[in-house]
């Protein structure tokens, strides 16, 4: 039994596998250059305002995921008019949005470490805050390289994104400044 079946023009599986790879080959750009950017962002420093450290975004993160906004909106819009044109319902358009709506409700946001404690922007509503008096434990997903910090109180949990800027020093920092409970870990 043949797995690749020659073309009319005698295409070989050599041929196959070429077009196989260039099939893939965006997917593989996308995979290298997050990649590429993640390693970039912990090498680099937060921003110092006064005594605050502010924990932001990677600017090829933020190029890169506004380009993918860019990309998604634009071609939901080409779904949208193509599906006008030929009277069809919009149905198609609702799986690129619902991608365009999750990534934009999933963006990283900046976090501010200051003296009163963690300080993490929301999109939608109030900010995330948790004094350093109340930090009960810092964990760094296994899975996602994501650092999370609870507070005692049960309140709002800060994710830091490994795309943000610095993630070894938050957590030294996370550890100097909580209680002596997080300095052990």
């Amino acid at each position: 039994m043949r797995v690749f079946l020659p073309a009319k023009g005698g295409g070989t599986v050599l041929q196959g596998l070429l077009g196989l790879l260039v099939g893939f080959s965006p997917i593989v750009l996308f995979m290298c250059l997050f990649s590429w950017i993640r390693r970039s962002a912990k090498k680099q420093e937060p921003r110092q305002d006064g005594s605050a450290l502010e924990f932001f975004v990677d600017p090829g993160m933020r190029f890169l995921l506004g380009l993918v906004m860019v990309l998604l909106a634009s071609f939901s819009a080409l779904v949208a008019v193509t599906a006008i044109s030929r009277g069809e319902g919009l149905y198609a358009v609702l799986i690129p949005l619902g991608v365009l709506v999750a990534m934009f409700s999933t963006k990283p946001t900046p976090v501010i470490l200051d003296q009163a404690g963690i300080r993490q922007h929301r999109w939608l509503r109030a900010d995330r805050e948790i004094a350093w008096s109340d930090v009960a434990s810092m964990k760094r997903g296994p899975r996602t390289g994501a650092t999370y910090v609870r507070g005692r109180s049960g309140g709002g949990l800060i994710r830091f994104s490994p795309l943000l800027v610095g993630q070894s020093r938050f957590e030294r920092e996370v550890r100097v400044h909580a209680s002596p409970a997080i300095a052990d870990e």
